[in-house]
């Protein structure tokens, strides 16, 4: 029989051998990891989609695992709102045995708003029978919806008389570009006004302030402002409404002004005026020129009138300071006083002017609104067309007999202030070339005159084999084609100077053009230069070419201006009464009768002849601000009469935003003297005037199918963009059709990418006469433009064949695509039909008959100020005084 204890003990061992081995496998027993992944679905348009996140395990468990989840709006980025962009969810996930994933869905909520995408998060908690790796994952709801198009929210100006008492609605209608399904708002409130006349919150408006909305559908809301009515005698006033943060739209007009107008008028409003006043400008320092206002009587209350200055000839800043200020007469009293400071100089030039310009007066009206104050110059320089010497330098004679045989004997280079060069007469021609690089002063200029001959000859200098002077080495620069430039030629090759107050008149000079040659200083023959010059100035200031025949150059006269300083700049011409004739290069359109780059320019009394046979160059091109082109006349045989184009090279010297642009590309600042000239120059750009000429115009003689080209030529970014001012000239323009198929009187283009020109001709007075040129032909057609730019028609005697629809449709084929000109004005013109013809065939005098005397339109007062027409041209190279402008044309009728 066993030993029962022996049993005991394998049953109590085998039993621990049970418990132990139960306790390694559970111990041995890791438990799955559960991640979850992130996810993303489109929006959708409307309705729900469903975006489902998978929840997965890196191995199968013999047991079910679950999990706790529920969504979460994220907390960074573009967060996603749940019950609007999604249906919020929770539970309780399980993954069944040896499965490793299942998914949860989240219900997405579809619209049409174009949005960012949007992000909530699903997070996991709880598990069981698992471990958590990845807790939380982000879910993305796609946008879907293209950016929708925002109407422009604005509001106009508006008025309203204030009334004698109590209040008044002014309402304020804000407009929407389009209706929308959505509600629209946008906050508005009132504000005083920091210019002007301004009205004062709390006395003369009730303060107002809130959130306007336009329902949606709607296009328009109003805002109304309470005005406070006064019995007080007092100008217009103004406050401003002002919208800000819209909803659901942009803003295209963020303010506007309410005008309180006043009701309230005396029984009779005294009345102020004010005379012309002068003053001499004194040689320095300040002067003082008084305007007095008067009252016509005495007022019991104060009386103000705003007042400012405003150029005329004269220019803010050198030649007055400006003013701008109230003036108040106290009650009664009948005068005050305006004072405006002149500043001093002993240039020599014209008596100049500004106006005075009076606005909002109170408790009074105004007999005139502008006055003029005239700066008078009392500085005094003889010179006359005879050459002799009469400044306070040295003489320097030239010719047979005199002191100096040959004109390179002057020491030019040493030339100043008074001296005059006096080049005497000769059969035979000079064949020497001149460089002036010196300066004389405004009051003591440098002279080069002609002395004429017997019969009144003016001695000639001849480019044909012409000699540079060996001692002009240091004047000219290392650049070669510098010496075959000019027979005179002003420049000091110092980058930081220019030749100044230089007066050249009295010569015949000719042959300066690429078909002739000329000694280098060398020795060695070269041909001129492509554009050579019979006077080239390089840059200069107060220079005066008068009275001389220049003939047959590449240009008859040639400026430039640069814009790398002030000393590349070439300032204040006077062009007058010379001959020029013959010029431009057979072939070329690049070589003119006179090609000028400046700022300030006057020609006058000039005679410009026909330009070389074969040649495609214009009688006058200019790249200048402040062009005054009067009392001229102009001969048939060029490409065009006149080519009044762009700048270039020295735009930051003439237009402001150039300048800002340059300063900012160069990381330069601002300089105030600069911007101050520069203003000025761009106001002048943007206004010639072209008045008293002769324009005689032969179809042919020449290929030329415009009269007058204004706008730009190479750049439009550059372009002119201001007025022309055309009047009391005299055009006569005989072309056949045979010659010419059309005819521009003014050639304004579009740019090139399809811009129209912001270019205006102001026309009026003018004899504008148009025929063909053999007795029977067709006569082409007459066009008033090109393609663009605006004509403002005035008085005119002008042809009427261009205001057919023939002559329409055959001068802007392409109007019907907005490829034609604007012209207004048509009914000022005089009719003609049947009229006989307003001038003599060669003279161009003027004919006495009903429709030229007497029929002239008054001169608008902002150019008569500046420009008036107080002379005539006489042929040739002469004028004398007009009395009265009320005949048209360039000349009075006896």
């Amino acid at each position: 029989m066993v030993d029962r204890w022996l049993w005991y003990r394998v049953i109590l061992v085998i039993f621990l051998a049970f418990i132990l081995s139960a306790c390694q496998g559970w111990m041995s027993d890791e438990l799955p990891v559960l991640d979850v992944s992130s996810a993303a679905v489109n929006e959708g348009d409307s309705g729900n989609q469903t975006l489902a996140f998978t929840l997965t395990l890196n191995a199968p468990s013999d047991k079910d695992v679950s999990v706790d989840f529920a969504t979460a709006d994220a907390v960074t980025g573009n967060a996603a709102t749940a019950g609007a962009d999604y249906q919020p969810a929770s539970g309780t996930l399980t993954i069944p045995g040896g499965s490793t994933s299942a998914t949860v869905v989240v219900m997405i909520i579809g619209d049409t708003d174009a949005e960012a995408d949007e992000m909530f998060v699903l997070k996991l908690s709880d598990p069981v029978n698992a471990t958590l790796g990845a807790a939380e994952a982000v879910g993305t709801i796609l946008n879907d919806d293209a950016p929708v198009s925002r109407p422009t929210v604005s509001l106009s100006s508006v008025s309203l008389a204030e009334g004698e008492n109590g209040t008044r609605p002014l309402a304020f209608t804000v407009t929407l570009s389009a209706s929308t399904s959505e509600d629209v708002s946008v906050d508005f409130a009132t504000a005083d006004p920091a210019i002007g006349n301004a009205a004062t919150a709390g006395s003369d408006y009730q303060p107002a302030s809130g959130t306007l909305t336009i329902p949606g559908g709607s296009t328009s809301a109003t805002v109304v402002v309470r005005i406070v009515g006064d019995t007080e005698v007092e100008a217009d006033e103004t406050f401003l409404l002002k919208l800000s943060n819209p909803v659901n739209a942009t803003l295209a007009a963020s303010e506007a002004i309410g005008t309180i107008l006043n009701d309230d008028m005396p029984s009779v409003l005294p009345e102020i005026t004010t005379f012309p006043a002068a003053a001499n400008e004194g040689d320095s320092g300040n002067q003082t020129l008084v305007f007095t206002l008067s009252l016509s009587v005495s007022a019991s209350e104060d009386v103000r009138v705003d007042f400012a200055t405003e150029d005329a000839t004269a220019t803010a800043g050198s030649d007055y300071q400006s003013a701008s200020d109230t003036a108040t007469i106290a009650a009664g009293d009948t005068s005050t006083t305006v004072a405006v400071t002149i500043v001093g100089d002993i240039d020599v030039e014209v008596d100049e002017t500004f106006l005075l310009k009076l606005t909002n007066p109170v408790n009074a009206t105004l007999a005139a609104s502008e006055v003029v104050g005239t700066i008078v110059n009392d500085d005094i320089l003889v010179v006359t067309d005879a050459c002799v010497h009469t400044g306070s330098g040295n003489d320097y004679p030239v010719g047979p007999g005199m002191t100096y045989t040959s004109i390179s004997d002057v020491p030019w280079g040493t030339l100043g202030p008074g001296d005059t060069v006096r080049i005497h007469y000769r059969a035979a021609p000079y064949k020497e070339k001149v460089v002036i690089s010196t300066d004389g002063t405004e009051q003591n200029p440098i002279r080069v005159c002609g002395v004429a001959g017997p019969n009144g000859e003016r001695p000639i200098l001849d480019g044909d084999g012409a000699v540079n002077d060996p001692d002009d080495s240091s004047a000219y620069s290392t650049w070669p084609p510098m010496e075959g430039l000019a027979m005179i030629m002003l420049w000091n090759q110092d980058y930081d100077l220019k030749v100044h107050n230089i007066i050249i008149d009295g010569l015949h000079i000719r042959n300066a053009k690429n078909t002739y040659s000329y000694t280098r200083m060398d020795g060695s023959s070269d041909s001129y230069e492509n554009g050579a010059a019979c006077i080239r100035i390089q840059a200069g200031d107060n220079i005066v070419i008068r009275n001389n025949e220049l003939e047959n150059c590449s240009n008859g006269i040639f400026t430039m201006s640069q814009g790398y300083n002030e000393a590349h700049l070439t300032r204040n011409l006077l062009i007058e009464g010379n001959y020029l004739h013959g010029h431009s290069q057979a072939g070329s359109y690049r070589e003119h009768g006179v090609y000028i780059q400046a700022l300030g320019v006057v020609y006058q009394y000039n005679r410009f002849g026909a330009n070389a046979p074969g040649s495609k160059g214009v009688t006058l091109k200019e790249r200048v601000a402040g062009s005054v082109i009067r009392y001229n006349w102009f001969d048939s045989g060029s490409s065009r009469a006149l080519d009044l184009v762009e700048v270039e090279d020295a735009a930051p010297w003439y237009i402001e935003q150039e300048y800002r642009n340059w300063a900012v590309a160069n990381g330069e600042a601002i300089d105030p003297d600069r911007l101050a000239k520069v203003q000025a120059a761009e106001a002048a750009y943007r206004d010639t005037h072209v008045y008293g000429n002769f324009f005689r115009h032969i179809g042919s003689q020449t290929e030329a199918g415009s009269l007058v080209h204004y706008g730009w030529d190479n750049d439009p970014a550059l372009a002119r963009e201001g007025r022309l001012h055309f009047y009391h000239n005299t055009v006569s323009i005989l072309e056949d059709r045979s010659d010419n198929w059309r005819f521009r009187l003014f050639d304004m283009r579009q740019s090139w990418d399809g811009d129209f020109s912001k270019e205006v001709v102001e026309a009026f007075n003018n004899i504008i006469y148009f025929s063909s040129e053999t007795a029977g032909a067709e006569p082409a057609y007459l066009c008033m433009s090109n393609d663009s730019g605006t004509v403002n028609l005035g008085v005119n005697w002008m042809t009427n064949s261009w205001e057919s629809q023939e002559a329409w449709s055959e001068c802007y084929p392409y109007a019907a695509q907005g490829e034609q000109p604007t012209v207004s004005g048509v009914d000022n013109l005089l009719d003609v039909t049947g009229a006989p013809r307003p001038i003599a065939p060669d003279s161009l005098v003027s004919n006495d008959t009903p429709l030229v005397q007497g029929t002239a339109q008054s001169i608008p007062p902002e150019v008569n100020s500046k420009h008036p027409v107080t002379e005539q041209y006489v042929a040739h190279q002469k004028h004398e005084s007009r009395n009265s402008v009320s005949d048209l044309g360039a000349m009075e009728l006896p």
